[in-house]
């Protein structure tokens, strides 16, 4: 039986995609106080080496219920990693913030659905 977690994880992750590059156009268009040390090379360096860690992410998220896979802490760290760019971009501790509490109910959601649909069988 196919896993809830590619679903409903994978979505919030490729949302964070869009949201770290339109920071990163953000912060160096409005030139941004504590992004102006950083060139446009490091934003971008930045925000691929978040976009990557959340491909990454959603690949290896459990396609079967009961299947063990690094996903789901991957997923973590990619809100880690969004939280810290709130240091770069201060209105993304916010953005962090929302996508944390979206990323937590997804996974808890997730493995609520499969618990449940195991049992039934």
């Amino acid at each position: 039986m196919k896993s809830k977690y590619p679903v409903l994880c994978g979505s919030i992750l490729i949302c964070e995609l869009f949201v770290v590059y339109f920071a990163v156009l953000t912060a160096f268009g409005l030139q941004v106080k504590s992004a102006q040390t950083l060139t446009l090379g490091q934003l971008l360096i930045g925000a691929s080496v978040i976009a990557v860690l959340a491909i990454v992410g959603v690949a290896m998220l459990p396609r079967r219920i009961g299947q063990r896979r690094p996903g789901v802490v991957i997923g973590w760290i990619v809100q880690v990693l969004l939280l810290a760019s709130g240091f770069v971009v201060t209105s993304m501790f916010f953005v962090a913030a929302l996508f944390i509490a979206l990323w937590a109910v997804a996974v808890y959601w997730s493995a609520r659905i499969d618990r449940e649909v195991a049992a039934r069988e």
